[in-house]
């Protein structure tokens, strides 16, 4: 019976040995593959970054094989391949990577899969075979992209810069039942206003209106529920935005990709990528020496809300992301986030300084801007802000 070639030929005492060895090819690639992430993460991290040459990785799998005395009736040569297609590529999933359509790849199970496309969910016909394969394939999407993920560390959010993805994957213990991952996905090639104007994001009216802000210095802020459309339609504005005008773009992980020229990209540092960790606060303060015109957050979920806030306040154009249930509701979730810096300002400041910051704010849901508020600014005495509706039009 054949048996993977190697240097030397591989010889079974037991016939009945090689029989329980000929699994199925994925069990073999994924057990494989565990071995080498239990083993030496750091190398597959390193050569999927280019650091260290796949020959290296090649002479490790050839020893695995040759340890474990693999079985697969096929030329040795020909397994190294699929083992490393399933290391470097996403495998199952790459045909909707490919899609430039889908923004999400969502797996709650290793055969429970859904994608969306222009804001609608769907299920696919994507199924790992089983847990132990799936659980496999988490740990290695996330170390090769300089994450860790093992018993000790269940969860992990990394970047994809090649193909422009955020992954956020978590196995047991922190998950009870099965391993989970979340792909968002950025296309490679940007939407423009108009494509958003025809996938039926916006409309006429908001396409103008987001050209004319473009031309003025106005600082906007884009809300609304995860996967809304708010980064989709903050990259269109960005890519609009005077050509000659300065952009520091602040990240907690690379998901703008502007195409306009004369942008800082910056993205924070994690406590596992070694030295001192620097968090987007960190980033936007230090902007303040850059000569900028904008400053761009990708998201604001923590205290560098009122860094930004303090540098749209100073006279430059803020420009960010943040949740909120509505475009009103979008001013909490700023006073929130920056009492929680403890910066000493009263709440009735913080207040004024955000009434008049943000100039305009867009509300999304369901990839389709549903209202555009204009800040009139903050009424002290009646401790409310004051809103312009711009979209709908306040026909009355």
């Amino acid at each position: 019976m054949p048996v993977v070639r190697s240097h030397h030929k591989l010889f079974f005492e037991n016939p009945d040995t090689a029989v329980r060895i000929s699994r199925d090819i994925n069990t073999i690639i994924s057990g494989i593959t565990n071995d080498i992430l239990r083993e030496c993460p750091s190398l597959v991290a390193d050569v999927s970054a280019g650091r260290a040459p796949r020959s290296a990785l090649e002479t490790v799998i050839i020893k695995d094989i040759d340890l474990h005395r693999y079985h697969m009736g096929t030329d040795r040569d020909e397994l190294i391949r699929k083992i490393m297609d399933f290391m470097f590529g996403y495998g199952l999933l790459q045909p909707y990577i490919d899609d430039e359509d889908i923004t999400d790849i969502d797996g709650t199970s290793y055969d429970q899969f859904v994608i969306k496309r222009h804001g609608v969910r769907s299920k696919i016909p994507v199924s790992f075979g089983s847990e132990k394969i799936f659980d496999t394939y988490c740990k290695l999407v996330a170390i090769r992209n300089g994450g860790i993920l093992n018993e000790n560390d269940s969860h992990c959010r990394v970047t994809d810069e090649k193909n422009r993805l955020r992954i956020n994957v978590s196995i047991k213990p922190r998950n009870i039942s099965s391993p989970a991952i979340s792909i968002r996905k950025h296309r490679k090639n940007s939407y423009t206003i108009d494509d958003l104007k025809r996938l039926g994001m916006l409309d006429g009216e908001v396409a103008a209106l987001l050209r004319d802000l473009a031309a003025s210095d106005a600082s906007i802020l884009f809300c609304g529920k995860g996967a809304a459309g708010k980064t989709t339609l903050m990259r269109a504005f960005i890519n609009i935005l005077p050509e000659m005008e300065r952009v520091l773009i602040v990240e907690s992980d690379a998901e703008i990709y502007p195409d306009k020229p004369y942008c800082i990209e910056q993205r924070i540092k994690k406590k596992n990528e070694g030295g001192r960790p620097v968090t987007l606060k960190d980033l936007v303060l230090d902007g303040l020496t850059m000569s900028l015109d904008t400053y761009c957050v990708g998201e604001i979920t923590g205290d560098e809300a009122w860094e930004f806030v303090k540098a749209a306040f100073s006279g430059h154009r803020g420009i960010a992301t943040t949740h909120s249930e509505s475009a009103e509701d979008a001013f909490g979730r700023l006073l929130t986030l920056s009492k929680g810096a403890n910066i000493g300002e009263s709440e009735k400041t913080i207040k004024e300084v955000l009434g008049r910051s943000i100039d305009v704010i867009f509300y999304l849901k369901e990839f389709r801007v549903v209202e555009v508020l204009e800040v009139l600014g903050y009424d002290g005495q009646a401790d409310r802000f004051v809103y312009k509706r711009l979209y709908p039009a306040d026909r009355g």
